[in-house]
């Protein structure tokens, strides 16, 4: 590849699932140094047994990105093959975009280790109250300090909506706002990618009372506190000053490739909405206006910790001498949680075929492609009915059975590393993608039992060493047991450039029941038609998340023969997985478009795997 930027091979990218991908070995650094120190004093008096503690927290990293050394990233998804540019009624071949060598994207980085830093203060006091002997009380509140995020060298950058950019957008404008801060500059007093925050309080409540000598109820309340900003939400930010990149997106829509792979850089296939990659591909620049033309990355300078409340009550009651059951509501509520966001999408009242002021001016900051980042506006509730019984070792039985009813719903799934599918239309608005969460699996069963057979060495029957003894004692056997209803998907457009945003998916317009007619199995899940395309440049009516995949159902076996052989014991053990074979499903294709037909292609579970052991005691 003539415009490759190291000396390794470039990652290509073909869409699909007809298709396959090339890429290089990864290069990545990882170091991590935690200092820790923390105490907690106890003081006993009368009916008050109080804690007071605290936590200093120093993180300190030494990372690279992962694959930090890049000959370049191209992708080809079918938008220039397809029959009419505009329209999904003819899908391109993303394989024939890349035998054209025509790429939709492009990007390449190579950057040097960075060092980030942080550091967390914490204390708390609880207060346990013995009300009286059978009723007790906790009470608590801890704070937690945060320095915010920096890197040791000042290696850092982020787009800033305060910053002024002086250079010149499609409109002829200057000096307007949104531009890229860098951490040498430290531009209008930012000298960090994230502010530190001091006014974390989360507060604690708890009780525990004895109802009768068999039953107990417990319950508790508090605010808990987590920082996602201490993980790869800044990294996109911390070690990004120094090194070369570049980045282009295809802003025509599907008519013009951003570069075609024999060509080796220099030509601008985009005219006013582009430029050539290799005029893109930058040398550490630190002038606000540097990567103007380019997708670019924000953290903002004040971020809020996310939180979210607890909460429980449960009901525990002793069954005879070895047996317990519990019931129990848990319940919680997030706020302040991570809601990825591209600040410079299309507004919805801005979307439009035939756009007069071309396709990338209508970005709210029509100097950057997609300004991608986090914002920490999302809410999550999740509530659920608890149910365990267990049984402890006795007369050769032992058992814990435990069912789940819950509901989990939210705006977004936020996590630090392997998250769900994260999938929005309109990222103006988080409340449209309010609902079920990937995570939402409504009703779950699990169990496990062992059996001992009462027979032979150590047992109620045939307690000696008689061949008989030998024969039909020792056996023990074991399960355990899972059942769950299907976790939820979105059905999408499959080609999502007809929307006109420029970012996000395209979620179809619902104009039938998705459960109706002869559907629900593998060859086609749901029913397609119950979705259609919306018009060119308009949002569709479907949402998140709203239909289920298949349940899951899992058993595992194990039988075993203990032989007593003088003052050993030998084990000889059977043990399958998945032991009836059944076929757990997993989601189903959940694109709209020519050619996709709801299949599921994969399963949850594998077939049936046994293992024959021996084991030897003495």
């Amino acid at each position: 590849m003539q415009f490759a930027k190291a000396d390794i091979f470039p990652e290509i990218n073909v869409t699909g699932g007809c298709c396959w991908g090339l890429a290089p070995g990864t290069n990545a650094i990882q170091h991590q140094i935690m200092f820790e120190p923390s105490d907690v004093v106890t003081l006993i008096r009368g009916k008050h047994v109080l804690h007071f503690g605290g936590e200093y927290l120093n993180q300190e990293i030494n990372a690279t990105f992962w694959g930090n050394v890049d000959a370049g990233s191209t992708t080809y998804s079918g938008v220039y093959t397809a029959s009419t540019q505009g329209t999904s009624n003819v899908t391109g071949l993303p394989y024939a975009d890349f035998l054209l060598g025509q790429a939709q994207s492009w990007s390449a980085a190579n950057t040097p280790e960075f060092y980030p830093r942080t550091k967390t203060l914490q204390a708390f006091v609880q207060d346990d109250i013995k009300i009286r002997h059978n009723l007790t009380f906790n009470v608590g509140l801890r704070w937690e300090g945060w320095t915010g995020m920096g890197e040791a060298h000042n290696n850092e950058r982020s787009w800033d909506p305060t910053v002024i950019n002086p250079g010149v957008d499609p409109f002829g404008n200057a000096n307007t706002l949104g531009a890229m801060w860098y951490g040498t500059t430290q531009a209008n007093g930012r000298n960090r990618v994230i502010a530190p925050s001091w006014d974390t309080f989360l507060p604690r409540f708890g009780f525990s009372w004895q109802a009768k000598s068999n039953t107990v109820i417990r319950g508790g309340l508090g605010l808990f506190g987590y920082n996602y900003n201490e993980g790869p939400n800044a990294y996109n930010e911390i070690g990004s000053e120094l090194g070369q990149s570049g980045n282009e997106n295809d802003s025509t829509n599907g008519v013009y490739p951003v570069v075609i792979l024999s060509s080796d850089g220099n030509t601008n296939y985009q005219g006013a909405a582009g430029a050539s990659i290799n005029s893109l591909y930058l040398n550490a620049p630190t002038t606000p206006d540097a990567y103007n033309g380019q997708g670019v990355n924000f953290a903002y300078y004040h971020e809020p910790i996310s939180k979210i409340w607890q909460y429980n009550l449960e009901i525990q009651r002793e069954l005879g001498t070895n047996m317990v059951a519990n019931i129990a509501y848990v319940g919680s509520h997030g706020y302040d949680q991570m809601f990825g966001i591209d600040l410079n999408q299309i507004p919805e009242d801005k979307l439009s075929i035939d756009d007069a002021q071309g396709l990338t001016n209508a970005r709210p900051y029509p100097n950057f492609q997609s300004i991608g980042g986090n914002k920490f506006v999302a809410i999550s509730n999740y509530n659920a009915l608890q149910a365990t019984i267990e049984k402890r070792l006795t007369s050769g039985l032992q058992f814990n059975f435990n069912y789940t009813w819950s509901k989990f719903l939210n705006e977004a799934d936020p996590c630090a590393w392997n998250c769900g599918t994260f999938t929005v239309q309109n990222m103006y608005v988080p409340s449209q993608n309010y609902g079920p969460s990937d995570y939402d699996i409504r009703n779950m069963f699990k169990g496990r039992v062992i059996y001992q057979l009462p027979v032979g060495k150590g047992q109620r029957f045939l307690n000696n060493n008689s061949p008989l003894a030998q024969v039909i004692g020792g056996w023990q056997t074991s399960a355990t047991i899972q059942w769950q209803s299907g976790n939820p998907f979105t059905v999408v457009m499959a080609d999502s450039t007809n929307s006109y945003a420029q970012s996000g998916s395209w979620y179809p317009n619902v104009v039938g029941d998705p459960r109706s007619g002869p559907h629900g199995n593998v060859n086609e899940w749901f029913n397609v038609a119950a979705f259609a395309q919306p018009t060119p440049g308009t949002f569709g009516n479907g949402s998140r998340d709203s239909v289920y995949g298949p349940h899951l159902t899992n058993i595992n076996m194990s039988l075993a023969k203990n032989f007593n052989i003088w003052k050993t014991v030998l084990q000889i053990r059977a043990d399958s997985t998945n032991v009836f074979n059944h076929p757990s499903f997993g989601l189903p294709d959940d694109n709209i478009g020519p050619g996709h037909t709801a299949q599921i292609t994969s399963v949850t579970v594998g077939g049936r795997a046994v293992q024959l052991l021996g084991r030897l005691t003495f």
